[in-house]
C-alpha cells in the first residue's frame, strides 16, 4: 500500500514565510464587514454577512479595540441587545485573523459561559477564514473544546470569574469580561475580580487589550459603572432631521399617546420644536458621532447607549413606552423591580434604590432634636440588648433599648480597638458588656442579651468568648441572608470550638439570623418619627454612624431565571451600624420581647416605678440617665430631688419581675467543660 508523505520542507517553509508577514492592516469593523458571517443556528434577527451599517454606532467602539489603537481598555455601558456580544464576537474573529494570541474570556457564571462559548464555536464554523485557522471540533488532541480553542499562534478560553483560579494561571494579551456587574464581590477572598483579570494582561504591557461590558445594576455597586466614570464617557450624539442639532437621546424627551399609538421624540434644539418619528432614526444614526464628556485617565475609553438607539425592525419606542408604563404602575404598588430592570436594562443607568428609602439626612436631623447622649436613656427605655461587630482591628459595640411597642433607641455605641485575636481586646469588651445604664427612674439596667457577629477571621475567637458566657446571654450569631428566615432561629446550632489547639466537639452553640427580614422590618420603620416600631439615636452620634444605617438597599437579580432581592451595599460604604441594629432586634426576638403585649409592658413598668414616673400626665420632667459603674449603687433619693414633686398619685401595686424569657429557645451546652 502506498502512502503519500507531506513536504515538510515545504510545509515549514509556507508556515516561516507566511508568520514573516505582517498583520492585515485593517480595522476590526472593516474586518467584519469583509470577513464576519452571523450564523443561522443561533437565532439572531439577522442572520448571514456582518454590516456595520445597521448599527453604526458599534464602529467606534471596534476601532479601539483594534490592535492598532492606543488605548489600554474599553467599556461599553449600554442597554441589553444592543451590540456588547457582537462587538466582542468580531474583535475576537479579528484577532484570530490578524493579531493572534491568547484570549481569555470571562463569564459571571458557568451556564452563561457554555452559551457564549457555543456562540463562539457557531460563529468559526460560519466564518471561512476563522474555520481554517481554528482547530477543528472534533480534533483527535481535544485542540477544540467547551472553553479552550486553539488557533494558529494561541488560544482562546472561554471560563467563569467566579473562581480565582480561572482568574491566575494563565496570561493573556486580550481580556473580555462580559457582564460584570454579575460578577462575584470578591473571587476567593483574593480581592476584586476586575483587578484580577486585568493581572493577567501584565506582561504584554501596552500591547494588551481589554474589553469590559455590561448592563449596569444599583448605583454604588455597579462596576462597569465605576470603569465608565474613569473613561472619557462617549455619548452617542445624532442630528434631528429638521434642524441638524446633534443632540443624545434622551428617555425624558420620549412623547407618547395612552394607547401608544403616537410616539414622537421632541428635539433638544433651543430654537426647534420639531416632534421626531421613529421612522427618521435609521438616518440619524447614520449621521451620528460619539463625543465624550471627560477626559477620563487616559488609557480607557467608555461608550454609553441607552435603547432609544435600537435600530428600526428592533426594540421600537412604542414597546419601550408599554414597557415604562407597565414598571410605572408596579412602582406605585410597591413593586419596584420592574423599574429596576428597565433602568438597567434598558436606559443602561444605574439604578438608586435608596430614592425609595428614608435618607440618612433625614435620621441626623431627627437625632439632633433628641434630648438624650450616649450612656443615658428616656424612661420609655425598659429592657437592653447589646451586639457586637467584629472587625479586623476593632470592635464595635451597641446598646439598644427597647419600650412599648418595640419602640427603640440607641442608648450607646462604642469602638474598641485592637486586634480580635489578642485576648486583651474580649477582656475590654467583656468590661463593657457588664456595665449598668441607669434608667431616670434610677435604677441600673443590666443588658439582657448580647449578639457577637461570628461570619468574620475570628470565628473562634468569637466561638471561646461566647461559649464560657453562656449563663450570661451572650450569643455568637451569624448572618443567613435568605429571604423568609425569621429574625432568630428557633435553636442553635452545635459547632466545634479550636481554642489554644485543641478542639472541642459541639463546644458552642451557633444562632442564625434572618438578615433580610431583619433589614426588611428596620428599613420600613425608618420613617416612623415616634410610637411603635420607632427608633430614635442619640443626638451626639457622628453623621458617619447614620450613614451606616442606610447603606445597603435592596437589588432584584434573576438567577436561573428566577427574580431573586437581595440587600447589597456600594464597595466603597460601611454598614456596621446596621449590622448591629440587626443584631440587637435579633437579641430582642430571643428575648420574646416582639410578643410583649400590654400586660406583660405593665408588669415591667411596676418593676421600674417610681413615683408615678410614667404617667406622663402628671408633667414629670425626665431625668438624664448616665452609665452606672461596676458595684457603683444608684441613690434613687438623689434621683427624686431632681424630679419636680409630683401631686399624689394613686398607690402602685407591688413590683412583680418582667416576663421571663420563653422555653422554646432554652439549650445546653459544654460550655464550662474546659476554660
Amino acid at each position: 500500500m502506498h502512502t503519500e508523505f507531506s513536504d515538510g520542507a515545504k510545509v515549514y517553509r509556507e508556515n516561516y514565510f507566511r508568520g514573516l508577514r505582517p498583520d492585515p492592516d485593517l480595522w476590526i469593523d472593516e474586518w467584519a464587514d469583509d470577513y464576519m458571517r452571523i450564523p443561522r443556528d443561533t437565532g439572531a434577527p439577522e442572520p448571514g454577512q456582518y454590516r456595520t451599517s445597521r448599527t453604526p454606532y458599534a464602529r467606534e467602539p471596534m476601532r479601539c479595540l483594534s490592535p492598532a489603537h492606543p488605548c489600554r481598555r474599553v467599556v461599553t455601558m449600554v442597554a441589553s441587545q444592543l451590540m456588547k456580544t457582537q462587538i466582542a464576537l468580531n474583535w475576537m474573529g479579528g484577532l484570530i485573523h490578524m493579531a493572534p494570541s491568547n484570549i481569555l474570556a470571562l463569564l459571571p457564571s458557568l451556564g452563561l459561559s457554555k452559551r457564549v462559548s457555543g456562540r463562539i464555536s457557531k460563529t468559526i464554523q460560519a466564518t471561512p477564514v476563522l474555520r481554517e485557522r481554528v482547530a477543528a471540533t472534533r480534533s483527535r488532541d481535544a485542540r477544540n473544546t467547551m472553553d479552550t480553542k486553539e488557533f494558529e499562534g494561541g488560544s482562546l478560553y472561554v471560563t467563569t470569574a467566579g473562581s480565582a483560579a480561572n482568574l491566575s494561571e494563565l496570561s493573556a494579551r486580550y481580556i473580555y469580561g462580559d457582564e460584570v456587574d454579575r460578577w462575584e464581590n470578591d473571587v476567593g477572598q483574593e480581592g476584586d475580580p476586575i483587578k484580577l483579570a486585568e493581572t493577567r494582561a501584565t506582561n504584554f504591557g501596552r500591547n494588551a487589550k481589554i474589553y469590559f461590558s455590561s448592563s449596569p445594576t444599583i448605583k454604588g455597586a455597579s462596576r462597569i459603572a465605576d470603569l465608565f466614570e474613569s473613561s472619557d464617557q462617549r455619548y452617542y450624539y445624532v442630528p434631528c432631521p429638521t434642524c441638524g442639532h446633534m443632540q443624545v437621546l434622551e428617555w425624558e424627551r420620549l412623547l407618547y399617546s395612552k394607547d401608544y399609538s403616537t410616539v414622537h421624540y421632541e428635539c433638544a434644539g433651543p430654537e426647534c420644536d420639531v416632534l421626531i418619528e421613529e421612522h427618521h432614526k435609521s438616518d440619524m444614526l447614520a449621521q451620528g458621532e460619539w463625543r465624550a464628556h471627560g477626559s477620563g485617565d487616559g488609557k480607557t475609553v467608555g461608550f454609553h447607549l441607552n435603547s432609544l438607539y435600537s435600530p428600526t425592525g428592533w426594540m421600537d419606542w412604542a414597546s419601550l413606552a408599554e414597557e415604562f408604563e407597565d414598571a410605572k404602575k408596579a412602582q406605585a404598588q410597591g413593586d419596584t423591580s420592574l423599574m429596576q430592570v428597565f433602568y438597567n436594562t434598558r436606559l443602561a443607568k444605574v439604578w438608586d434604590s435608596a430614592l425609595e428609602q428614608t435618607k440618612a439626612e433625614v435620621l441626623i436631623a431627627r437625632a439632633r432634636q433628641e434630648t438624650y447622649t450616649l450612656g443615658a436613656m428616656p424612661a420609655g427605655v425598659l429592657m437592653l440588648t447589646g451586639a457586637v461587630d467584629v472587625q479586623a482591628n476593632r470592635l464595635e459595640m451597641m446598646v439598644m433599648g427597647f419600650g412599648v411597642g418595640m419602640e427603640r433607641w440607641v442608648v450607646d455605641h462604642q469602638v474598641i480597638w485592637g486586634d480580635p485575636a489578642d485576648e486583651r481586646t474580649w477582656s475590654v469588651l467583656d468590661e463593657k458588656l457588664k456595665a449598668r445604664y441607669r434608667h431616670p427612674c434610677g435604677v441600673g439596667l443590666g443588658i439582657l442579651a448580647v449578639g457577637v457577629d461570628s461570619g468574620g477571621h475570628h470565628t473562634d475567637e468569637v466561638y471561646q468568648f461566647c461559649r464560657v458566657r453562656r449563663w450570661r446571654n451572650v450569643f455568637a450569631i451569624k448572618g443567613a441572608s435568605k429571604p423568609g428566615r425569621p429574625v432568630i432561629a428557633q435553636r442553635p446550632s452545635l459547632v466545634d470550638v479550636t481554642w489554644k489547639g485543641q478542639t472541642e466537639r459541639n463546644g458552642a452553640e451557633l444562632w442564625f439570623v434572618g438578615t433580610d427580614t431583619a433589614k426588611d422590618w428596620i428599613y420600613n420603620r425608618y420613617p416612623f418619627p415616634d410610637g411603635p416600631g420607632s427608633l430614635h439615636f442619640a443626638n451626639d452620634l457622628p453623621d458617619e454612624f447614620f450613614a451606616q444605617c442606610v447603606a445597603e438597599r435592596k437589588v432584584v437579580r434573576y438567577v436561573r431565571g428566577h427574580k431573586r432581592i437581595e440587600w447589597v451595599k456600594g464597595k466603597a460604604e460601611r454598614n456596621e451600624a446596621l449590622d448591629l441594629m440587626v443584631y440587637c432586634l435579633a437579641m430582642a426576638h430571643y428575648l420574646g420581647i416582639n410578643r410583649y403585649q400590654e400586660h406583660d409592658w405593665d408588669r415591667v413598668r411596676q418593676a421600674l416605678a417610681q413615683s408615678g414616673l410614667f404617667d406622663d400626665a402628671l408633667g414629670i420632667k425626665p431625668v438624664q440617665g448616665e452609665r452606672v459603674d461596676e458595684g457603683e449603687t444608684p441613690e434613687p433619693a438623689a434621683v427624686r430631688q431632681a424630679q419636680a414633686a409630683p401631686p399624689p398619685a394613686a398607690p402602685v401595686a407591688l413590683a412583680r419581675p418582667p416576663a421571663a424569657p420563653p422555653q422554646r429557645r432554652s439549650s445546653t451546652s459544654g460550655y464550662l467543660k474546659r476554660r
